[in-house]
């Protein structure tokens, strides 16, 4: 099977650029991945931070798979590899605010199908010959993030300027948000935690009439507001990202 792709990242207002793809045209393996940096601030010795190892870590383990499993089998293993990279750099695995993580999306193109897995707020989106676009997936933290926004819009409504100041109007409610990690009601991401297992969304879905597979992190969402209200927004953001292409988005 022929299986064409792009992609594209771009770094954010961070130190490093956290996001990362997943590119094994062997195996038809592809992936994003937004790496997760912990509250309390670490640099390793070649000052990467936690996001930036977590994501990496992951990137590497997927690209150099020579026998393939599952995807679940393989996510679980790189989530002990990274539990195990945290605990030798001495991080307390009992504080969420110093772990570190990502959240990802991952396909295989098989010949009887594509296989999915998806932790985080990274989505998955099918695209049909009838241009039908199909999510595979929901953002499991935005649910979460209202508070949080609330909190950041009224900082900018008060005059706050800085990231900085604008960072420390949210930051009790970002903590808050890490206690729900891979917990009912709150969130999974893949952060060396043994409940993450839990809450992998994975499945299989057959390839008829399938055109597209779209793999977005949420730097690729597009505002809310620039989506006409007569549209569904996954519909609307897969069809601009087509039409436009990725760099475009990266503009919007």
């Amino acid at each position: 099977m022929i299986v064409t792709y792009e992609e594209t990242t771009q770094k954010g207002v961070g130190l490093l650029n956290e996001d990362a793809t997943i590119s094994h045209p062997k195996a038809n393996l592809y992936g994003v991945l937004d790496g997760v940096s912990s509250l309390v601030p670490y640099l390793n010795s070649k000052k990467e931070t936690g996001g930036f190892i977590a994501a990496n870590l992951t990137k590497d383990y997927f690209e150099s798979i020579a026998d393939l499993r599952s995807l679940k089998d393989h996510m679980i293993e790189v989530n002990d590899l990274l539990r195990e990279q945290m605990v030798l750099a001495k991080i307390d695995l009992e504080k969420k605010e110093e772990l570190w993580g990502a959240s990802l999306a991952i396909v295989r193109v098989q010949d009887d199908g594509v296989e999915f897995i998806q932790t985080g707020d990274c989505m998955i989106l099918a695209v049909y010959d009838n241009e039908e676009v199909r999510p595979l997936r929901w953002r499991q933290v935005s649910h979460l993030e209202a508070p949080a926004f609330a909190k950041w819009q009224e900082g900018i409504t008060k005059g706050l300027k800085s990231q900085k100041e604008l960072h420390e109007t949210v930051i009790d409610a970002i903590r808050k948000n890490r206690y729900q990690s891979n917990t009912d009601g709150g969130y999974g991401v893949l952060n060396g935690e043994k409940n993450a297992v839990r809450f992998f969304e994975y499945g299989k879905i057959n390839l008829t009439c399938l055109k597209h597979i779209i793999l977005l992190t949420d730097g690729m969402f597009l505002p809310l507001n620039i989506v006409p209200e007569q549209s569904s927004y996954w519909s609307f953001v897969a069809h601009r990202i087509l039409n436009k292409g990725i760099n475009f988005i990266l503009k919007s």
